[in-house]
């Protein structure tokens, strides 16, 4: 950018202020963007959904034959 700005058009000192600056926040903040260090764009919802998530284990605590005392090579239940 041209360190010398020309305003022409009829444009009085009030308008020349408005003008002058709105080219000073454009100036400072492109400094702002320079200045800071460039991101990484976030990932969206269908790049993560690819990812694997924890898994819960299945519920298990519940009655089976075996807690009874039960078992595949019981004598009480061969006929």
């Amino acid at each position: 950018m041209s360190p010398e700005i020309k305003i022409a058009g009829g444009a009085g000192p009030m308008e020349a202020a408005a003008i002058l600056a709105a080219v000073a926040r454009l100036v400072e903040e492109e400094w702002e963007a320079l200045a800071a260090p460039p991101q990484r764009p976030d990932r969206g919802l269908w790049a993560l959904s690819g990812r694997p998530r924890p898994v819960q284990a299945p519920f298990v605590a519940r009655p089976t034959p075996a807690a009874s005392g039960w078992s595949v090579g019981s004598e009480e239940f061969e006929s």
